[in-house]
C-alpha cells in the first residue's frame, strides 16, 4: 500500500458524497455537510428527535445529484426497533421536497424487529441479502438491548459484522440511532463496542427550552455543542393546516 500526504486525504474528504439530514442544526454542527457517505453516523439520545431524523434522511436522499440528494430511484433500508417509522410524516415531508410520495415510500425497505434476537438475526443475516441499497437506516439499534451480560455484548458484534458486511458490498450511507445508557449521561447504549463502530458520533438530548446537540467523535471536526432554543408560544398556520388531511391525500399526488 502507497502513503499518502495529509493533503490528498484532506482533498478525498471534501470530495466524499453527503446528503442533508434534514435537521438545520444537526448539519450545521457536522460542518454543513450533513451525512457522508464514507462515514459511519451514530446519532444517541432522545429516541423521537432522532427517529424523526432517520425519517427526513430517508426522503431527502432520495433526491437528485443537482439537489442534494444520491439520485432519484435509489433504495433505502430502514431497520426499525423503535417502531417509529410513520408513511404519513414521510408523506408529508416528501411533498415539502417535492417528491412523489409514492414513490418516496416504494423505495423504502421496512423491516421491524420486536425483540434482541430480531435485531440481531435482521442486521446479522438478512441486511447483507439487499441489493443496490444506497441508504442504511437503523432506528434503535440497542433499544432492545435485554442485560449487560457478556453474550448480549456478542451479540451485538455479530450484528455489526452483518452491517460490514453491506458495506463492504453496496458501500451504502449508513445512520444509526441508539438511546442514552441508562447508567450514563453521556454514552450510548452499547458500550465501547457501538461507539467504536462509529465514525461520527452525536449526542442529542431534548430539554423544555432547548435541544442540544453535542458532536462528541468525528474524524477531521472539533468537539463542539450547539442548542437549538424552542419558541415559548408554538407558531400555528391555520391557513394551511393539514391536521386532517389523509394519507390518502399525499399518495395521490
Amino acid at each position: 500500500m502507497p502513503f499518502k500526504s495529509g493533503f490528498n486525504v484532506y482533498n478525498k474528504n471534501k470530495g466524499i458524497p453527503s446528503v442533508p439530514s434534514g435537521d438545520p442544526t444537526l448539519d450545521e454542527i457536522l460542518g454543513n455537510e450533513g451525512f457522508q457517505k464514507d462515514l459511519i453516523h451514530l446519532l444517541y439520545g432522545d429516541k423521537k428527535k432522532c427517529a424523526n431524523i432517520l425519517l427526513t434522511t430517508a426522503v431527502i436522499a432520495q433526491k437528485s445529484f443537482n439537489n442534494g440528494g444520491f439520485g432519484e430511484d435509489i433504495t433505502v433500508a430502514f431497520i426499525d426497533a423503535n417502531n417509529r417509522f410513520n408513511p404519513y410524516n414521510v408523506s408529508k415531508f416528501a411533498v415539502s421536497q417535492n417528491l412523489s410520495p409514492k414513490k418516496v415510500l416504494e423505495n423504502i425497505l421496512i423491516a421491524r424487529a420486536f425483540t434482541w434476537d430480531q435485531m440481531v438475526e435482521l442486521l446479522e443475516n438478512r441486511l447483507s441479502k439487499l441489493e443496490q441499497v444506497k441508504v442504511v437506516l437503523i432506528s434503535g439499534i440497542t433499544t432492545l438491548f435485554q442485560s449487560y451480560e457478556k453474550q448480549t455484548f456478542e451479540d451485538l458484534l455479530r450484528a455489526i459484522n452483518g452491517i460490514k458486511s453491506i458495506l463492504s458490498k453496496t458501500k451504502p450511507l449508513i445512520v444509526l440511532t441508539a438511546p442514552l445508557n441508562e447508567y450514563s449521561l453521556f454514552r450510548p447504549n452499547g458500550g465501547k463496542i457501538l461507539s467504536h463502530f462509529g465514525s461520527v458520533l452525536v449526542m442529542i438530548n431534548e430539554d423544555e427550552r432547548y435541544t442540544e446537540y453535542v458532536l462528541v467523535q468525528h474524524p477531521y471536526l472539533p468537539e463542539s455543542r450547539l442548542l437549538k432554543w424552542k419558541p415559548r408560544i408554538p407558531k400555528r398556520n391555520l391557513a394551511n393546516s393539514t391536521k386532517n388531511t389523509t394519507l390518502d391525500c399525499w399518495i395521490n399526488l
